[in-house]
């Protein structure tokens, strides 16, 4: 039952999005912009644009932990 509810809810939220393709990705990934790290375990990305971030990213996430 759990497994029908969780597919029904990522069926809502993916056709919810104004993505043309989207596809999900799941894992720790990292996005760095500027001075800005965004991180995530659940991404929605464009098909056609791939997925930005990347979990090599993750490295100055871990580095900007050991600076605070």
């Amino acid at each position: 039952m759990k497994k029908i509810a969780l597919i029904t809810s990522l069926v809502f939220l993916v056709t919810a999005c104004s993505i043309k393709e989207p596809r999900v990705a799941f894992g720790k990934k990292c996005e760095v912009n500027d001075n800005k790290i965004t991180y995530s375990y659940v991404w929605i990305y464009d098909k056609t644009n791939g997925l930005p971030a990347t979990p090599e990213q993750c490295a100055a996430l871990e580095k900007e932990a050991k600076k605070k």
